[in-house]
């Protein structure tokens, strides 16, 4: 018996975490400008806490925003929105390195040579249609041709 579910699912988290590894440096890069954007924030609204500051931060970036904490200040409010699309940012990397690791997934998977015997079969009958359709189109175009010519002769010979 084959467990197609379970070799995807081993596939997809193989795939997965290699894609994260090979975006790593992109995702250490912008956690490294929210973790400067924290510590930039603190300053400017005289928070206490460091760890306060990256928990706003980061609720921030990952969207959630529980509303405990709230800049007061225009630039905090500022630094918050660049925490904001930051955020966006890392979770489009993340989301994309996901979808693509579905799609390979389910290519590796799924693709078995009975289904590619059947997709050749499908693209040949699609083929030979194809161009009996184009044959029976310019059939088609000569006979309205005919029909035409000879409307247009019984035109001419009603007018004389």
């Amino acid at each position: 018996m084959d467990f197609l579910p379970i070799k995807f699912t081993f596939k997809f988290l193989e795939l997965f975490i290699t894609g994260l590894f090979m975006v790593s440096p992109v995702l250490l890069f912008l956690g490294g400008i929210l973790c400067l954007l924290a510590k930039i924030t603190c300053r400017i609204e005289k928070w206490q806490s460091f760890t306060k500051s990256l928990y706003f931060t980061f609720i921030t970036a990952l969207t959630v925003g529980y509303g405990k904490t709230v800049p007061s200040s225009g630039w905090g409010r500022f630094l918050s929105v660049v925490s904001g699309f930051i955020g966006v940012i890392l979770t489009g990397v993340i989301v994309s390195v996901a979808l693509n690791s579905v799609m390979i997934s389910w290519q590796a998977t799924h693709d078995t040579p009975m289904e590619a015997s059947i997709e050749a079969e499908l693209e040949s009958l699609e083929n030979t249609a194809f161009h009996s359709g184009k044959q029976s189109a310019a059939l088609a175009d000569s006979a309205a041709a005919d029909s035409i010519d000879s409307l247009s002769v019984q035109v001419d010979s009603l007018r004389n």
